[in-house]
């Protein structure tokens, strides 16, 4: 029964990283979007925190109302809000959370902008964030060399062959 309660928990393990590989590498190359984890709640709950949203570069003219992607403080931030004005002689866009009273600071220029979202997965950014992919790969190797280590320990047919090594050596006493 134990040995089955680890296969099966092997499995959805070996399945939820294939499903964060999928979702993080094969969709974004595909649908030519590009993943980024939502840093705050200032746009929930559309885009609640720790959600991973994929945005497509703008194919067409960004309008009031629209949410765009753009990097802020020289690209150390990025953030995703909704379009109050457009600047057009400026090329830039004064921008708003749905959740603040006032408009961000400063504008967002068009040079800083990444896209606009296309689609949005709650909960699973924290998961692909470069700090949690680290202790994720320490664990992942931990449990590995465990169930290793457990395999060659408790492996049925190494344990029968021992006993019955030692049926031979009393047979020939």
């Amino acid at each position: 029964m134990k040995r089955k309660k680890i296969t099966i928990f092997c499995s959805f393990l070996i399945f939820l990283i294939f499903f964060l590989s999928f979702v993080t590498i094969v969709i974004p190359s595909v649908l030519k979007v590009t993943p980024h984890i939502v840093e705050d709640d200032t746009m929930a709950p559309e885009y609640k925190k720790n959600g991973l949203i994929f945005v497509k570069e703008a194919d067409q003219p960004i309008n009031v109302g629209d949410t765009i992607t753009y990097y802020e403080n020289q690209g150390t931030g990025i953030k995703t809000r909704r379009v109050l004005a457009l600047d057009n002689k400026i090329s830039g866009y004064f921008v708003k959370g749905d959740n603040e009273e006032k408009a961000e600071m400063g504008m967002v220029h068009e040079r800083n902008l990444i896209g606009c979202p296309a689609f949005y997965l709650p909960y699973i950014g924290f998961l692909v964030n470069p700090k949690m992919l680290d202790v994720i790969k320490i664990l992942l190797f931990i449990l590995a060399f465990l169930l290793t280590l457990i395999t060659l320990m408790f492996n049925p047919e190494r344990h029968k062959r021992y006993l019955e090594s030692f049926k031979e050596k009393d047979l020939r006493l």
